[in-house]
């Protein structure tokens, strides 16, 4: 989002280079810049015994039936990523985080997000779905590669995440 009006005091905002940063919009009342905002949120795998969890949601009609999804939402203005991750695997799958490793940030270009990465290893348990799932199932390494889009982000963080697993085991 870019700002048009200052948020503070409502004033047109001009623009001003402020070093490297060029057309900042700037509120001379205020004297402040106001940088572009975007949401963030976060993406995890939530993983445990070698399988990895994936999820099917509502209302996804550009995901196909037999494609699957990582767990993912936005951050509340009162919580961290790591706190979001845990909120969020336990609103849609039910389970408990056990331990978190973040992994890498991704631009996510089709909806302007800065997506946080984890791998979120989780407890024992049945799923126990939120309302927005139709489906959640454990896959192994290579059935969850097929199962992600390949040009998704939750495949990049899946790929990252094989990838980190590797060197530790090398």
């Amino acid at each position: 989002m870019r700002f048009k009006y200052c948020p503070d005091c409502a004033a047109k905002l001009s623009t001003k280079n402020l070093g490297d940063e060029k057309n900042v919009p700037w509120c001379d009342t205020c004297g402040k810049p106001w940088f572009e905002m975007f949401p963030c949120c976060i993406i995890a795998i939530a993983h445990r015994d070698g399988k990895y969890a994936l999820i099917r949601q509502h209302g996804c009609d550009d995901i196909k039936d037999d494609r699957f999804i990582c767990v993912s939402g936005y951050i509340k203005p009162d919580e961290t990523a790591q706190q979001a991750v845990e909120r969020e695997i336990k609103e849609e799958l039910g389970l408990d985080v056990i331990s978190l490793r973040l992994i890498s940030t991704y631009a996510y270009n089709k909806k302007q997000l800065l997506m946080i990465g984890f791998s979120a290893e989780v407890g024992e348990g049945d799923f126990r779905l939120s309302d927005e799932l139709v489906e959640a199932r454990w896959f192994t390494a290579d059935e969850a590669k097929e199962k992600l889009r390949k040009t998704s982000v939750g495949n990049i963080l899946f790929e990252d995440i094989i990838a980190q697993e590797s060197k530790k085991n090398d």
